[in-house]
């Protein structure tokens, strides 16, 4: 069986360095390290490929299938959980860095999915455009992973998901063809409207590389708004989170802002808020009426701070604190009248688990999402599976919870408790993507 396996990854590791160029592929140490294993850990990747392009994605899936070595596609490495790509051939998405092609006409941006989001919301800025609710800031996160799992992580909330301006995408799929989705015609309406049909590209994007491996996306852009930021610290009570939501609730119906944020941790909870005015003038009065309603819900919010000229062109990063780096979490979304509910379970969770709550509220127009970190045992070692917020994970979504994304962890529980239309659906989705389970995983079930 090893021999069988060294031969494998020798002729995988080959024909990509055939096909990419060898700065592109790793094996070996190199590749675990890639992956986040340690040096000489049984079961390592077969190779981690690096790929620049969509032609680069074709020629990976194309030497999986040859090879039949599994694939998987990750946004952001080392991964979190190893057991998926122990013995497959890993597609490295964050190498796929497009430059961002700006189109002020039409007010879009079509970009590789490895570019992180906050320099094209940077680059966006010098047209006096943004990103939907996201601050000119850079904490690593890459449009490929925002996208997939229909979040805006650590950035906000504000007006919803980057997938509402989604409007086009590049996409291999596993029989390593590459595929465009989306027309200019959808410039000028709402995109990927349901009308009560199965959301076909939400499968494609929530299957994190199961049907395909998406390269390149166009997303609608929006007018920059002038922006001062605020923020207070306090307890983290159920009480002040409850209020916290409220205060989030009004300021966002009122366009007061557009990103709210709460992080619970150690039994402390910070705040931020970014105050948004469609002219400089009026800005001021915005912070004033948010710092009123802040009174109101019994927190007192700093006096609001300009953001720098050059930060509001998009000359420069922004000084937004950073959040937890790259920690193993379970992401979810929650709509008002769940919110109490949902908190209340989690807090349950996290008491199960004999920890005190790590959670990052983002709150926007139609609910709250709420990034619940796992923390390691004791002894420092990470069990996630065996954590409550997953092995437990249906009490979260009877109290109201919605995964966002599927994620590796929660992909079970998720798809048990699918309808059975969004699983015939999936089913169909996959027979014609990627009819012989190239990226499906071992088990060939997406």
């Amino acid at each position: 069986m090893i021999e069988g396996r060294a031969a494998i990854a020798a002729a995988v590791h080959a024909d990509l360095v055939d096909r990419l160029g060898r700065p592109r592929v790793l094996a070996g140490d190199e590749a675990r390290k890639a992956v986040g294993m340690p040096p000489g850990a049984a079961g390592g990747p077969l190779a981690v490929a690096q790929p620049a392009n969509a032609e680069h994605v074709e020629a990976v899936v194309r030497v999986g299938k040859a090879r039949r070595a599994p694939i998987v596609a990750r946004s952001r490495l080392p991964a979190l959980v190893h057991d998926e790509l122990r013995d497959a051939l890993v597609v490295d998405c964050s190498t796929l860095q497009a430059p961002p092609v700006i189109d002020v006409g039409r007010k879009t941006a079509t970009v590789g999915v490895g570019v992180p989001a906050g320099l094209l919301d940077r680059m966006a800025r010098q047209a006096r455009l943004c990103l939907r609710s996201l601050p000119a800031v850079d904490d690593g996160a890459r449009i490929g992973g925002l996208v997939a799992l229909a979040e805006p992580g650590d950035l906000g909330a504000g007006w919803g998901s980057l997938c509402h301006d989604l409007v086009g995408a590049e996409v291999v799929t596993g029989s390593g063809r590459l595929v465009q989705l989306g027309a200019a015609d959808l410039l000028g309406a709402a995109p990927w409207l349901g009308q009560g049909l199965g959301n076909a590209v939400g499968h494609l994007l929530g299957s994190e590389g199961r049907f395909g491996v998406v390269c390149a996306v166009t997303l609608r852009l929006h007018p920059a708004p002038d922006c001062a930021w605020t923020g207070a610290q306090c307890a983290a009570d159920r009480d002040r989170v409850l209020h916290l939501a409220s205060l989030a609730r009004r300021a966002l119906a009122a366009h007061l802002v557009d990103t709210v944020l709460g992080h619970e941790l150690m039994g402390r909870l910070r705040i931020d808020a970014r105050v948004v005015a469609w002219d400089a003038a009026d800005l001021p009065g915005a912070g004033a009426r948010l710092l009123a309603l802040g009174r109101d819900h019994g927190l007192p919010l700093a006096k609001p701070v300009a953001e720098d000229r050059r930060v509001r062109l998009g000359m420069q990063g922004g000084a937004w604190p950073q959040g937890a780096n790259h920690e193993p979490c379970v992401d979810l979304q929650v709509a008002w009248p769940d919110f109490a509910n949902v908190l209340d379970v989690s807090q349950a969770l996290y008491a199960e688990a004999g920890h005190s709550p790590a959670r990052r509220w983002s709150f926007g127009v139609d609910g709250a999402r709420v990034r619940c970190a796992l923390p390691v045992d004791a002894d420092g070692v990470l069990r996630a599976e065996a954590h409550p917020l997953v092995a437990r994970a249906g009490w979260l979504f009877d109290a109201g919870a919605v995964p966002v994304g599927a994620g590796s962890l929660l992909r079970s529980a998720v798809r048990d408790r699918m309808p059975t239309a969004a699983k015939v659906l999936g089913a169909a989705l996959q027979r014609a993507w990627d009819a012989e389970g190239v990226l499906a995983g071992r088990t060939g079930v997406w």
